[in-house]
């Protein structure tokens, strides 16, 4: 299993929210905003963290923000960035609008890294590559879709040597809100008050 003081944790936040209307990562859920679920998420299992960001929002929560090298290009962007500034083999990338991801998630994928470039959950047939672990190695893959204008995660997995972990109602942390995405104000209504 891989060893949390060789994995770098990533916290993609460098949307322009279009859909919300304001920085997602800012809204309160559960009485903090929801990047700070996210960052807790990853605490006990990745060193350092990092924000990948395009704005000074996000300064004060004391984790270096970097922002994408290539701007308005998606979280592929931000993927590639992270990669670049990496020191470790392994790393984790979060989406900032993913609050109900859990620590036990975190750690039921990095148990499924062995002999992989990559692990991404999944869930009835719907893969999540932004609550997602890659290697370092994975840049290169990243580096060239980016430069090809293929702005789509998705794009890179067939690329890559990935596992994609079906996430099921039998394992013991999950539950159906684990990988939801507050993307839009009727998200984030629906969901806010759920813990």
């Amino acid at each position: 299993m891989i060893d949390r003081q060789f994995v770098t944790g990533f916290v993609l936040a460098g949307g322009e929210s279009r859909r919300m209307g304001v920085d997602k990562g800012m809204l309160s859920h559960n009485g903090k905003p929801m990047i700070e679920h996210v960052i807790q998420a990853l605490l006990p299992h990745a060193k350092p963290i990092f924000i990948l960001a395009n704005n000074d929002n996000f300064n004060h929560f004391g984790y270096p923000v970097f922002s994408d090298q290539i701007k308005n290009s998606g979280p592929i962007s931000g993927i590639c960035n992270g990669l670049s500034i990496s020191n470790t083999e392994w790393n984790i990338f979060v989406s900032c609008d993913s609050p109900f991801i859990t620590p036990e998630l975190i750690s039921f994928l990095i148990t499924q890294s062995n002999g992989y470039e990559a692990v991404v959950p999944s869930y009835k047939g719907k893969t999540y590559p932004l609550t997602a672990i890659y290697k370092s190695s994975c840049l290169v893959v990243f580096k060239n879709l980016l430069e090809q204008k293929k702005l789509r995660v998705k794009d890179a997995l067939p690329l890559l040597n990935v596992k994609t972990v079906e996430l099921s109602d039998d394992l013991p942390f999950f539950h159906e809100k684990l990988l939801i995405n507050i993307n839009t104000p009727e998200d984030y209504e629906k969901h806010k008050h759920y813990c």
